[in-house]
């Protein structure tokens, strides 16, 4: 049991192309000095606009097969449908500040923001600037497994409107998040039909993202146990093997995580 347990969080760790970049933190910010340590798994499910599927018997050299798996090698280097692991350490800062560094499976978020006090509430704006990693082994082994080696980078703005009760038992947070992200480098389209890989091929992509954040959170003391889900608009335009490609994708990704404050 322990073993499968060790391999199933392996494989999760090792996800790195996937998975989405939940927040996790309530609107109010630490106070200055108090550091928090997380960990817990997101995903990202696409709901809309979903990429259709190769066609049976389709050539490698037909150019509607060359344009779906283009298009389908887009989603998964910018929307990177998939689960995760999520990993964050944050440290509040004189003056109604934080700051915090987040590993998401695709990203590594360095993160600043600044809380306004509204009686019981909070208005929290931050901004974060991630170095992107969308690649990574495809699904499956061997001679036809996909690939890719794409990199990039990406900020990203929420602001969070948010409760929490005065003994900090629970906190309720919402609000938009907007972010654009700029990838480049090669992927490997798969072949259809063929027992061998498809070569690498040079591939760049810009990504906008809109999306709105709703999260709870409720604990004792120094322990909480935070959920987070965001609906996203997702509009990606790229060039991979010579074809433009573009994409508009809807999801929703569900986060959660377990915190430790002190």
């Amino acid at each position: 049991m322990i073993r499968r347990w060790a391999a199933a969080l392996v494989a999760v760790a090792c996800a790195g192309c996937h998975g989405s970049g939940p927040l996790l933190h309530p609107a109010h910010v630490l106070l200055p000095g108090k550091v928090s340590f997380g960990a817990g798994l997101s995903g990202d499910m696409i709901v809309a606009g979903a990429t259709a599927p190769p066609e049976a018997g389709a050539s490698a050299g037909d150019p509607a097969a060359i344009d779906g798996a283009a298009q389908r090698k887009l989603s998964e280097i910018t929307v990177s449908p998939g689960v995760a692991p999520w990993a964050s350490a944050r440290v509040g800062i004189e003056g109604g500040n934080e700051a915090g560094l987040t590993y998401t499976g695709r990203a590594l978020r360095l993160d600043g923001r600044h809380a306004f006090p509204l009686g019981e509430a909070a208005l929290s704006i931050g901004l974060g600037a991630s170095a992107l990693f969308a690649g990574g082994p495809g699904p499956g082994a061997g001679p036809t497994a996909e690939g890719s080696d794409v990199y990039g980078a990406g900020i990203d703005v929420p602001v969070l409107l948010g409760f929490r009760s005065d003994a900090d038992l629970y906190a309720l947070w919402f609000g938009p998040r907007l972010g654009l992200e700029l990838l480049g480098g090669e992927v490997r389209l798969p072949a259809a039909g063929a027992a061998t890989r498809g070569p690498l091929v040079d591939a760049s992509g810009q990504h906008l993202r809109l999306g709105f954040v709703l999260g709870v959170r409720a604990g004792f003391r120094h322990v909480h146990v935070a959920l987070e889900a965001t609906a996203t608009y997702h509009h990606a335009e790229g060039e991979i093997a010579g074809a433009e490609v573009t994409l508009d994708q809807g999801t929703v990704a569900p986060g959660g995580g377990l915190t430790v404050t002190f």
